[in-house]
């Protein structure tokens, strides 16, 4: 297939800086246009990004639209896309990003999984698999703890929220985390345990296994009770 005059002068309208976005064919309306690390881009309708390719990161803006992400697998460099103040991070998939209003944005997978936060949240990033999807506008989500005064209220997880995945997490904040969508409490006994750091993906639903991961970083011991899952020293 090839490109026609008439699709170039559209997609040279895009908005892109660091390494240039080569423009590709019409799909029914769709613009599909190629990176310079190989990925493959479909604009949909209203469709607008800017990249920057980096050492270290691919990162795309979406600048407003939608457009579906062919990422090519480089371990080294993970691909993010930012939608206002949604970040969609993978490094080998294909995922759909919708900008929803000044600060919000949609997530589909639909091969492979894709790392889902808001800014300011990295801490709390989600995994979507394939042919989940989730939905999100920081500028509605609650104050974050210890701002403001206010704590994040209680609440359980969108179904579409299967696992919590931590980088450096301290151990604390992550139990947190699964006592505000599970019935069973895991309590910290030493603070020494909360302060200290976890990295790790974890199922939402069971908080038996962050606790057994928990208690071989901490070198820390399991105590379980009714309802609740006690770690110490």
């Amino acid at each position: 297939m090839a490109g026609s005059a008439a699709i170039a002068a559209c997609v040279a309208g895009l908005l892109y800086f660091g390494n240039p976005i080569r423009p590709g064919v019409d799909m029914d309306g769709a613009k599909m246009v190629a990176l310079a690390d190989g990925s493959n881009v479909l604009l949909g309708e209203g469709g607008r990004i800017s990249s920057a390719m980096e050492k270290d990161s691919r990162r795309i803006t979406l600048e407003s639209g939608y457009a579906t992400f062919h990422v090519a697998k480089d371990h080294g460099r993970p691909f993010i896309v930012q939608s206002g103040d949604v970040y969609a991070q993978a490094t080998g998939t294909i995922y759909t990003v919708h900008r929803l209003s000044a600060t919000g944005g949609e997530v589909r997978v639909s091969e492979g999984s894709v790392l889902v936060w808001a800014r300011g949240r990295r801490t709390q990033a989600v995994v979507l698999h394939a042919g989940e999807a989730l939905a999100l506008d920081p500028a509605k989500l609650p104050t974050l703890a210890g701002q403001a005064g206010q704590a994040e209220p209680t609440r359980s997880p969108a179904p579409s929220i299967r696992q919590f995945s931590f980088d450096n997490v301290p151990i604390a904040v992550a139990t947190a985390r699964f006592n505000r969508v599970n019935r069973t409490q895991i309590v910290i006994a030493d603070p020494a345990i909360g302060s200290t750091s976890i990295i790790g993906l974890f199922d939402a639903d069971d908080p038996e296994r962050f606790a057994r991961a928990v208690s071989v970083v901490a070198q820390a011991r399991l105590t379980h009770g009714k309802d609740r899952i006690v770690i110490e020293k």
